[in-house]
């Protein structure tokens, strides 16, 4: 009861209760009835208590509903009296007394009026707080880890709601030692008035102690029982953990093939010390379709749709088909995964692409197929590596040459953040080195080495005002700016980089101002995300950026700086971005400003 008198209080809270001691109705009082007013003293210096004291008041709430007669109106007071006393007890204070008179009111508008006055005493702490589990005694480990986990420390604030919370927590704990039937059967609460401490004594019923056993699948009917099962955490036999059928449902659900998933203990554990698992499944629709568009000054119109089965041969195997096409890039991709290949968390990706591109720098026809595989270390960091094969028609400055380069990716990738397209908090990292040797056919040797993080901190609460950050660095080492495949330079400028430029302008120009592209980069952005109005927001942020004819960055070089203010309209499936950005050190060759339109945050 405590509990829900403190819930209610809590919950009332949110519609703004008032801060003052003394209580106005913002309604007119009904003509027909006894009117009156409302005060209340000896609360002024106890906002937690006053305020869970007008949540809960009748006298308060109903104002614009009076009583028929000065008895009925006593009948109220005194069932509020009784509400307040149960919360004060409920936040610690055993001693409260409140007390109500009923006088002549001095408004001007007559009625009668109601003092309340309190005393609430000293608050009452913590005395001994005892956990017994029936067939175990106090020295069991269960009991032991029970007994930490609970956040009742001698001494502090007696409250209900910490005593009730204990409850779950206890028989939590005793769930995750190897008890998994275990449940709270009994509490004792014992209030000493002289010495002022609330004794706590929790009596549960552990059940017998359980082992992980049989797990019985349902809902899969696409999807086959042994990958379900190989994306449960446990081993058979092991010590029932409750956590661990929590992490095996989010393993489940983060497949993206399923829409419910359920992971539970049976109600009994068997004779040979196993208790069966049930996990139950509804599945999603095996095919989704989708699409994006993007539109910028320097880049043009641009869209993109794709196709994806995500269970192709019934064992999470995923086929996505993807076009592109715009004014900078046209063309056809598609992705193949095979999860959990020679380990659990590997899967083997295959990719291949046929790509036009044409920018100021160079205009390529390439085709390209890679296979690597991304093994999953924790669900934060992962590492992949592979083979890549490209063969391209480059035309660059009037030249055309021919290339093929066969490449040896090994990447590695921390992610922390919270949301894959407006992330609020947390980071992502993400190193990536691939040496292109001139062997199996490949016509070129070197070196390519780049490194991106980006941060984003939460400013408030409500997050409200997220600070984002961005930086990269890029080298390529073993082979000229000049023998370089003009695709593979390195280049900056353009919505993904530092707006206010033209697509890759930023860095070496040749005597027409064209892009030359380089052998090292460096990059940063900083933005401050304010959602501003409801489902809009605005976001002023600075980039800047500089490419190199040298392996690394010369950083006496001048940098290319640009600011700008972008407007967000926040959707189900993520913002829809809007930045126009201006060059704050321009050259004669660009322009006073660009514009970009697409979806997502910028980073």
């Amino acid at each position: 009861m405590r509990f829900l008198i403190i819930l209610i209080a809590v919950l009332s809270l949110a519609s703004g209760p008032p801060g003052a001691v003394a209580a106005v109705a913002d309604s007119e009082p009904s003509k027909e009835g006894l009117a009156y007013d409302v005060q209340f003293e000896g609360l002024a210096d106890n906002t937690e208590v006053q305020d869970l004291v007008l949540a809960v008041s009748a006298l308060q709430k109903q104002r614009d509903d009076p009583p028929v007669s000065r008895p009925a109106l006593r009948r109220r007071v005194d069932r509020d009296l009784e509400r307040f006393g149960r919360v004060a007890r409920s936040v610690g204070y055993y001693d409260a007394v409140f007390e109500a008179t009923i006088g002549d009111s001095e408004a001007a508008d007559g009625g009668l009026l109601v003092v309340v006055t309190a005393a609430l005493g000293p608050v009452y702490g913590y005395g001994d707080i005892t956990i017994v589990a029936d067939g175990l005694d106090g020295s069991s480990d269960a009991i032991t880890v029970a007994r930490r986990d609970v956040a009742l420390m001698p001494g502090a604030p007696a409250r209900a709601e910490h005593v009730v919370n204990a409850e779950a927590a206890i028989a939590q704990a005793m769930q995750e030692k190897g008890f998994p039937l275990a449940r709270m059967v009994d509490r004792t609460v014992t209030v000493d008035r002289d010495t002022k401490t609330m004794a706590v004594r929790y009596r549960l019923d552990p059940g017998p102690p359980g082992r992980f056993g049989a797990v019985t699948v349902s809902g899969n009917d696409t999807v086959s029982e042994r990958y379900v099962l190989r994306r449960l955490p446990w081993v058979y036999g092991d010590p029932a953990d409750v956590r661990r059928l929590e992490q095996g449902r989010l393993a489940l659900v983060g497949t993206g093939l399923f829409a419910r998933v359920a992971v539970a203990f049976d109600d009994a554990v068997g004779p040979d010390g196993l208790i069966p698992i049930t996990v139950t499944l509804v599945e999603r629709d095996r095919r989704s379709i989708g699409a994006g568009v993007s539109a910028s000054t320097s880049e043009g119109l641009g869209s993109s749709a794709f196709w994806t089965h995500r269970n192709v041969l019934g064992g999470a195997e995923q086929l996505r088909l993807e076009g592109r096409f715009g004014e900078v890039e046209t063309g056809v991709g598609s992705t193949f995964s095979i999860p959990d290949v020679f380990l659990n968390d590997q899967d083997l990706i295959f990719r291949a692409g046929f790509f036009e591109r044409s920018t100021d720098g160079f205009d390529s026809t390439s085709l390209t197929f890679d296979g690597h595989f991304e093994r999953r270390v924790t669900p934060v960091l992962s590492f992949d590596y592979g083979l890549s094969f490209e063969r391209s028609r480059i035309e660059d400055d009037g030249d055309e040459d021919m290339f093929t380069l066969v490449g040896i990716p090994i990447g590695a990738r921390i992610d922390t953040a919270d949301d894959l397209l407006n992330p609020t908090r947390g980071s992502r990292t993400r190193l990536v080195f691939t040496p292109y040797l001139e062997t199996l056919g490949s016509t070129q040797s070197f070196y390519a080495t780049t490194a991106r993080h980006s941060r984003y901190w939460s400013l408030d609460t409500e997050g409200t005002f997220i600070l984002a950050g961005r930086a990269s660095i890029a080298s390529i080492v073993g082979a000229s700016t000049e023998n370089l495949p003009a695709d593979k330079r390195l280049y900056s400028g353009g919505s993904g980089s530092v707006r206010g430029y033209e697509l890759q302008s930023v860095g070496p120009l040749d005597t027409v101002d064209e892009p030359l592209g380089g052998r090292s980069l460096l990059e940063g952005s900083l933005e401050l995300r304010w959602r501003a109005f409801g489902d809009f927001g605005l976001v002023p942020f600075f980039d800047v950026g500089q490419v190199y004819d040298q392996e690394f960055p010369e950083l006496d070089q001048e940098l290319q700086w640009a600011a700008g203010i972008g407007l967000r309209y926040f959707t189900a499936i993520g913002p829809v971005r809007a930045d126009i950005a201006f060059p704050l050190n321009p050259r004669d060759s660009d322009d006073a400003f660009q514009v970009y339109f697409s979806i997502g945050q910028a980073f």
